[in-house]
């Protein structure tokens, strides 16, 4: 496939980048109209004061991508898929413009001492005509802002005037306070001045230059006039042969209705009537398009909250803005006098929708957070509880890299410079903005590296921080749960009763980690994870089954380490198993469910008969059906497990003709983020897995279609049973005991369902792990997988049909 690509910015460039790692046999030619390579724009600054030349900032491109420059597309012929310049012809399989936008001028851009800020050529235009000049930088935007405090700190440069239309500095909405503090950074040394509610009305103009400039308010004589007003698509050459608006009309996957793909500046999303203006937009928006034109997890373009930054002279600004941000807001503004600092919080409908920060230390993002949620906001909990960055300034707001993450990785791996720091982040990669910042922070962390250290790589140092953020996650969890007295001492003392020894409470940890298929590292986690099981609210429901999961819990023999674990859980509700009865357990019950919402766990065992409204089971004094309690209970809890296959799609209670209408808890509430962990029974392992799992990392596992924890079913239980070298041998128990059978052959042809079976039987087993039923000498029945009582549960040999 031949993919073209019109523009030379960050949005072609990403694009170009994405999908050759995605399919590198794509073949991707861009056209670009600069004669240089692509360059990150967001420093441009630096080529005015001289601080970098054109190579610093270029913008990194697979080597395998071909790069046409000087290239200005004209025309486009859609039928014969054919794009034409002034000189040369180009044909496609697939077209993307990702033109970018054009500055805006308002006087004309001929004349010899005007000039936008956009290009590489523009800088140098800039540069050259600073000396003896009355500079005047019209907009007050970011991009006039950074310009000026550029040209503020060159010494060639003696005075600026800054000319603005309105009262505001950056951002119309910002408050006087802001505003105030803003301008004070700027006019402190008095080389610049700034005029508000002015604007251009007049120029004097001789030989193509303007000699006087006339304004509302002033009088400038000899000017140098740099535009920093805004931006448009740049869709000229396209408006004849595509549809347009302000931008090229798009579906949400970036498409126009002629199978040309635009991303950025010059797309607009015809459905959302939005034109991107912000790099993270723009990436969203070739993201959408790569997924569309490589048919892989097709996905589309959605409005996401966007972040921009701006680090001019004494003031840092941030601003975090939901695509929902509207006028008719209200606002709060928390100032500090002493620390120079300002955060303007912009509410709809007391929804947070914009926060602008200047020299803030709140954690960015936390605010993004505050905005996806879209949960109304407390105004009290905004000033009382403001969240203190402990890392630090928001340094990549693309990666979510803070001050103290970078130094982590810098001190923690050694890296040297900025192209070391590419193996352990993208930081200063992505939208560029912020790669000099990030250059800097390296270099001034030099001096903590310690260089006796061994060098670490990216899986060392992202498994240290998980590690570390685990041992938090269980600290929080210790001061949770007053109702269960039990503690570790508890736990140990039972154990050493039962004459459990630390080895084998260590070869336990070793086999769960190894399990769940986590680093041995995690070990040590481990073990402080299983000592916190008991601080989380769990309750565990029975519904129409067998207290075959239940059971697998209580032997009252030998009982397993994770036996003793359950035990040690003290489940705050079980009908089976909970020491209270009548109505004191109904009060326990009610009591969790009211007072901690959304922090309990909800373990369902056994099937839920819908049929006559619910009636086939009924619970408790009232005569609760066992739909309504299921309902109820899983309203506010946290997470929800299916244990067992009847709780998973009705199991043997849902067998044919099925008379109660019996389901599976996750179809019975019409959720999809029901946990399932089927069996008949489940192995008491894998449930402790998975409430580890959800306590080390507030998250559960992959999961598979069935939503099944991956680690405990991902693998077939055919490729890891021990009789399977009799399969491929062609030894099979022919009769029950048969000399195959006492030699331990294959029992496939009895019925084995082993082939069709997903689940980890063969290397957990049960029992204290001591056999599991074909080593006893039983074939599988498959137990595991959907429908499994009608259409495995027998001794024939299945064929599929």
């Amino acid at each position: 496939m031949r993919v073209l690509i019109i523009g030379g910015g960050i949005a072609a460039v990403y694009i170009a980048n994405n999908l050759k790692k995605q399919d590198s046999s794509v073949d991707i030619t861009i056209l670009s109209d600069e004669k240089y390579p692509p360059y990150d724009r967001i420093h441009l600054c630096r080529l005015v004061d001289g601080s970098s030349d054109i190579n610093d900032i270029k913008l990194h491109l697979d080597p395998t991508v071909n790069l046409e420059l000087e290239q200005k597309i004209n025309s486009i012929d859609k039928e014969k898929k054919r794009i034409y310049s002034d000189d040369s012809m180009f044909s496609y399989d697939k077209l993307i413009i990702a033109t970018g936008s054009e500055p805006l001028n308002l006087l004309d851009e001929n004349i010899k001492n005007v000039s936008v800020f956009r290009s590489s050529n523009d800088c140098l235009d800039i540069k050259h005509n600073l000396n003896d000049r009355e500079l005047v930088v019209v907009g007050s935007g970011p991009i006039g802002l950074e310009l000026l405090e550029t040209l503020n700190d060159m010494d060639e440069v003696k005075n600026i005037t800054l000319l603005i239309r309105s009262k505001h500095l950056y951002d119309k909405n910002l408050s006087l306070e802001s505003i105030e503090l803003i301008k004070n950074c700027y006019i402190k040394d008095r080389k610049i001045k700034i005029s508000f509610e002015d604007e251009i009305v007049d120029t004097l103009i001789k030989d193509n230059e303007i000699k006087t400039l006339k304004t509302k308010k002033l009088e400038i004589q000899n000017p140098y006039i740099i535009f920093g007003v805004g931006i448009k698509p740049n869709i000229e050459p396209f408006k004849k042969s595509l549809r347009c608006n302000k931008g090229i009309l798009t579906n949400r996957y970036m498409q126009t209705e002629d199978d040309i793909y635009a991303v950025g500046e010059c797309a607009e999303v015809e459905e959302l009537g939005f034109i991107a203006g912000h790099v993270k937009e723009c990436t969203a928006q070739a993201d959408a398009a790569i997924s569309h034109i490589l048919q892989n997890d097709v996905k589309e373009f959605e409005l996401d909250v966007s972040i921009d930054m701006l680090k001019v002279g004494e003031f840092d600004l941030v601003e975090v803005s939901s695509a929902k941000f509207r006028d008719g807001f209200e606002k709060v503004v928390i100032s500090s006098k002493e620390f120079n600092r300002i955060d303007e919080y912009f509410l709809n409908d007391n929804k947070l929708t914009r926060f602008i920060g200047i020299n803030s230390n709140v954690d960015v993002g936390y605010i993004e957070s505050l905005i996806k949620e879209g949960n109304e906001v407390d105004i009290n909990y905004l000033y009382e509880n403001r969240v203190v960055g402990e890392r630090g300034r928001l340094v990549c707001s693309c990666e979510h890299l803070y001050h103290k993450d970078l130094v982590d990785i810098v001190t923690q791996a050694g890296v040297r410079d900025f192209s070391e720091l590419a193996e352990f982040s993208n930081a200063g990669r992505v939208c560029g903005r912020c790669k000099m910042m990030v250059s800097d922070i390296i270099k001034d962390s030099q001096s903590l590296i310690d260089p006796n250290m061994p060098r670490k790589s990216v899986e060392d140092i992202k498994r240290e921080h998980e590690i570390a953020e685990v041992k938090r996650r269980i600290d929080k969890f210790n001061a949770l749960h007053p109702r269960n007295e039990l503690t570790q001492e508890n736990l140990e003392n039972a154990m050493e009763s039962l004459d459990i020894g630390k080895h084998e409470v260590n070869s336990w940890i070793s086999m769960v980690t190894a399990t769940m298929k986590l680093h041995p590292n995690f070990e040590q986690v481990i073990e402080g994870a299983v000592c916190a099981l008991n601080r989380v609210p769990i309750i565990w429901l029975e519904l129409s089954d067998c207290s075959g999961n239940s059971e697998a819990f209580i032997k009252s023999t030998n009982p397993a380490i994770e036996d003793l674990i359950f035990d040690y859980i003290s489940l705050d509700y079980h009908e089976l198993i909970m020491a209270a009865s009548g109505n004191e357990s109904e009060t326990i019950l009610e009591d969790i469910i009211k007072t901690q919402k959304g922090e309990y766990i909800l373990i369902v065992e056994g099937a839920v008969p819908l049929g006559l409204d619910g009636k086939f089971l009924r619970l408790g004094p009232k005569g609760e059906t066992g739909y309504e309690l299921l309902k109820r209970c899983a309203k506010d809890a946290t997470l929800i497990l299916a244990v067992g296959s009847c709780a998973y799609d009705g199991g043997v209670v849902a067998a044919y003709p099925n008379p109660t209408g019996a389901v599976g808890v996750a179809e019975a509430l019409g959720r999809d983020d029901v946990i399932n962990l089927s069996g008949c029974p489940t192995n008491p392992t894998n449930i402790v897995g998975t409430l580890l799992s959800y306590l080390m990392f507030e998250e559960l596992p992959e999961l598979d279609k069935f939503n099944r924890p991956l680690w405990a079913y991902e693998g077939r239980v055919h490729d890891n049973c021990e009789r399977r070298g009799h399969y491929e041998l062609g030894e099979f128990v022919k009769e029950w005991g048969d000399a195959g059978a006492k030699k331990g052959w294959c029992l496939f042809e009895m019925g084995c369902k082993g082939p069709y079976a997903n689940v980890n039987c063969p290397t957990m087993k049960f029992n204290s792990a001591t056999s599991w039923p074909v080593q006893a000498g039983h074939g599988c029945m498959a137990c595991t997988e959907h429908n499994f009582f009608d259409k495995f549960a027998n001794e024939r040999k299945y064929e599929e049909e």
